[in-house]
């Protein structure tokens, strides 16, 4: 029995562990829950449409497509817990480039995670090029506890699970590779690489003098690649799927597919799903809502997006204006 308490102790009081035991080449951390409100309420298919401020989180090349400077801040709180913010912009540069920047921020003390994009495209005729440069760091194992929390627990146990207690830090960079081809006026295909290169290094600590933690060490995270189609048959309306193949053993196929309708070109309806090619219950649904008005030169947006997942029904909202 005091076994079983102790490791309880440890697991509650060192919420942070798995960040610094050997999880990010198993994509355990930076983990990718889909950035960007408009393309999560289509169930995250948007490889090949990505054509605004967040597609620099979706496939670089996409940027090759924004006409106007644009911005696009968005919110979600993962599970109702973990909160993410992102924020980004899309610039045309002209002669048939586009750069952007972006940046993702999750977690609190217990583990803080912080990523910074930039990426620039190209139009080679029919087909787009990108690339995503980006730095990743991490920070983890800073959050107290109030020992009255843990009650049924003895002052030594207490004591150990402190002193077992994991922080430290983690930072590496990773690169993305997109394409689009431009098949047909009403017909894109999309490709992206994720992480083509992506070392993370780790530095982990605790003030054990007998169970120490792995140290400094590095590893990386998956390679994923995802290919999407896009078609518009008719005007407002697009369908589009997304195929991610298990290229890693670590990661899952993935299928998603999503629509979206353009009324009036200001309300536009969304749905979409996620699909794990699987047997376990973990398929997502996606529903959304946004509205677009332009007001002199400025085109603002607002999106919301409800997901229905497994463990817990979330939301997305976003915030964006064209310049």
């Amino acid at each position: 029995m005091k076994k079983t308490k102790y490791f309880i102790t440890i697991l509650m009081l060192c919420t942070s562990l798995s960040m610094g035991q050997e999880l990010s080449g198993k994509a355990g951390s930076f983990v990718d829950i889909g950035f960007g409100t408009r393309a999560v309420g289509m169930g995250n298919a948007y490889i090949a449409l990505a054509n605004d401020a967040s597609s620099i989180f979706w496939n670089p090349s996409g940027l090759t497509s924004v006409e106007n400077i644009g911005v696009e801040f968005n919110y979600s709180k993962q599970l109702q817990i973990i909160p993410y913010g992102t924020a980004s912009a899309s610039i045309p540069l002209g002669n048939n480039n586009g750069a952007g920047v972006g940046v993702i921020y999750s977690g609190d003390d217990a583990l803080k995670e912080l990523t910074f994009m930039a990426a620039y495209a190209h139009q080679f005729g029919n087909f787009s090029a990108g690339l995503s440069l980006k730095y990743r760091h991490v920070s983890f194992g800073n959050n107290g506890f109030d020992e009255g929390s843990y009650i049924i627990f003895d002052p030594a146990e207490i004591e150990e699970g402190r002193l077992n207690q994991v922080f430290g830090t983690g930072s590496g960079f990773g690169l993305d590779l997109g394409l689009q081809y431009h098949l047909y006026d009403y017909l894109t295909l999309g490709l992206v690489v994720k992480d083509i290169f992506a070392p993370v290094n780790w530095n982990s600590d605790n003030n054990s003098t007998d169970n120490k933690p792995k140290g400094s060490y590095s590893e990386s995270i998956p390679t994923e690649l995802v290919l999407g189609i896009s078609l518009n048959p008719m005007n407002g309306l697009i369908i589009n799927s997304d195929y991610k193949p298990n290229i890693l053993r670590e990661t899952s196929q993935k299928f998603n597919f999503g629509v979206e309708y353009l009324l009036l070109d200001i309300i536009a309806f969304r749905a979409g799903t996620q699909q794990l090619l699987n047997s376990e219950p973990d398929e997502k649904y996606a529903v959304g809502l946004g509205i677009q008005y332009k007001i002199t030169t400025l085109l603002t947006k607002v999106n919301f997006t409800y997901l229905i997942e497994e463990l817990s029904n979330t939301y997305r909202f976003s915030v964006g204006i064209d310049f």
